[in-house]
């Protein structure tokens, strides 16, 4: 079992992208939720997940996701997630959270689905889907 890392990657253009490497389940669901928490207390409401290295992601994971993706529309923002593992991928189109939560190839395809923020980092929405 890989232990999840979840690093801030800081961006030129403002955006927040999180790196996410490791498993992604009930013993380490923490770990992003804090990580996210950090983002989001900078008011930001525009995320990108790269999950590229993401090995493996449960069923709280998941609700983890989803409750992330609620939780930006509902502060006017988008949740994007880059570079989904094959595993990750395989989960949401499962369930059908892929046609909720928005993906991207990588973190460059990502951001250019997302408004750029404005001067207060904070920014309008973006479609998801």
């Amino acid at each position: 079992m890989t232990r999840l890392q979840a690093r801030r990657i800081h961006r030129h253009d403002g955006l927040a992208v999180l790196a996410v490497v490791g498993e992604l389940d009930l013993d380490s669901e923490q770990v992003l939720a804090d990580a996210i928490a950090s983002v989001l207390d900078t008011g930001r409401s525009q995320l990108i997940l790269d999950c590229g290295d993401l090995s493996f992601c449960d069923s709280r994971g998941l609700g983890l996701l989803l409750a992330l993706r609620q939780t930006l529309d509902e502060r006017g923002g988008s949740l994007v997630l880059a570079a989904p593992s094959p595993q990750l991928l395989r989960t949401l189109e499962l369930t059908g959270a892929d046609q909720i939560i928005t993906l991207a190839g990588d973190v460059e395809e990502a951001a250019g689905l997302l408004p750029p923020p404005d001067a207060t980092g904070v920014t309008g929405s973006a479609g998801s889907g």
